[in-house]
């Protein structure tokens, strides 16, 4: 049985993350998403030229392929920012 924030006990009790715990899992999870796009641009620039864009040249295939990583990354930047508003208007209002 686990005691939260204001007393209540027992399994359905919600419990409040601490400021430790919400940075650890920021942490992870930042690091897991520069971790995959570190790939992708790994592969952007080694496999991509070859295997999506074979009929251009060498070089204007590579810059296709970063340009499939910069509209990847901007989608997760607006997503991030539109999400982040939203979800910090729901976290203020909950009781």
């Amino acid at each position: 049985m686990s005691t939260v924030a204001g007393g209540a006990t027992g399994p359905g009790a919600r419990r409040r993350s601490g400021p430790w715990k919400v940075a650890g899992a920021s942490m992870i999870g930042t690091s897991v998403e520069w971790y995959d796009f570190g790939i992708y641009a790994t592969a952007a620039a080694l496999v991509f030229p070859e295997l999506f864009f074979p009929e251009v040249n060498r070089a204007l295939g590579t810059l296709m392929s970063f340009a499939t990583l910069f509209v990847a990354l901007s989608d997760v930047r607006s997503a991030r920012s539109c999400s982040g508003t939203s979800a910090t208007a729901t976290a203020v209002s909950a009781p």
